[in-house]
C-alpha cells in the first residue's frame, strides 16, 4: 500500500498502465493543477490541495464528487508539493508529474525526493517515460540496454559496476559535469556514491522491486 502525489507536470498515458501494474495506493493526493491528471484518468483524489492557482478545472466537480479539499494561501513559506508529503500515510510515495516545462517547478519537485530522503520516506519520482530516485547506493536489475544518469550534488566518490562505461571509486567534484547517459550491460548493475545522489533511468521502472539502498 502507498501514497500516489500527483503534481502539477507532465504525464503520459502509459504511466497509468506502468501504476496500475507495479502499485496499489491506499491514498491518493492531488497537488493544484496535478489534480488534472487523476481527473483525467478517472481516479478521484482523497484530498486536493493547494491554493489552487493552477487547477484549470471546476471546484464544483470536486464537490460533487465528495473530494476532501485543503485550500492553502499562496503567502506560505512552503510549496504544495511539500505540505503534501507531509500529509503521506502510507509507503511507498510515488510522485508522477514530477517534470515539465518550467525549470524552478522541476527543482522544486526533485528537491521533494531530497526531503522524503531526509525523512527516511521511500519515494521515487516518474516524468515523461524517465524515473528519478534519491539515495547513495542502488543494486538494480535494470535490462541490458537501459539507460541511466547520475547526478550527484555535492563532491563524491562514485562507483557503477555493470555498465558500458564502468566507474571503480572515482571522486566527483561538485564543479564537474555529472556522469549522464550510461547503458546496462550486466543482468545485475550497482551504483553507490559516499553521498546521495539522483539516479535517473529513462524508462519506467518500480524500484521498490529490485532494489537496494
Amino acid at each position: 500500500m502507498g501514497t500516489l502525489i500527483s503534481l502539477n507536470g507532465q504525464v503520459e498515458e502509459g504511466l497509468l498502465h506502468f501504476l496500475t501494474a507495479n502499485y496499489t495506493f491506499k491514498q491518493v493526493l492531488g497537488v493544484d493543477g496535478g489534480t488534472q491528471h487523476l481527473l483525467k484518468w478517472g481516479i478521484r483524489p482523497h484530498l486536493v490541495l493547494g491554493d489552487m492557482d493552477s487547477f484549470e478545472g471546476s471546484l464544483e466537480e470536486l464537490v460533487e464528487k465528495r473530494v476532501q479539499l485543503l485550500i492553502t494561501y499562496r503567502d506560505k513559506d512552503y510549496t504544495d508539493g511539500e505540505r503534501a508529503l507531509q500529509l503521506a500515510k502510507y509507503r511507498p510515495i510515488v510522485f508522477i508529474g514530477l517534470t515539465g516545462l518550467e525549470t524552478d517547478h522541476i527543482l522544486g519537485n526533485l528537491a521533494l525526493l531530497r526531503k522524503a530522503y531526509s525523512l527516511a520516506l521511500p519515494a521515487v519520482g516518474y516524468g515523461l517515460r524517465e524515473t528519478v530516485v534519491y539515495g547513495h547506493s542502488f543494486l538494480l536489475h535494470l535490462p541490458p540496454g537501459t539507460t541511466v544518469s547520475v547526478i550527484p550534488l555535492s563532491n563524491t566518490v562514485l562507483t557503477e559496476i555493470g555498465f558500458q562505461w564502468e566507474l571503480r571509486e572515482v571522486l566527483w567534484h561538485e564543479a564537474d559535469v555529472p556522469p549522464i547517459s550510461n547503458v546496462t550491460v550486466a543482468e545485475w548493475q550497482l551504483v553507490r556514491g559516499t553521498k546521495p545522489f539522483y539516479l535517473i533511468v529513462k524508462s519506467y521502472w518500480n524500484p521498490f522491486s529490485d532494489l537496494g539502498a
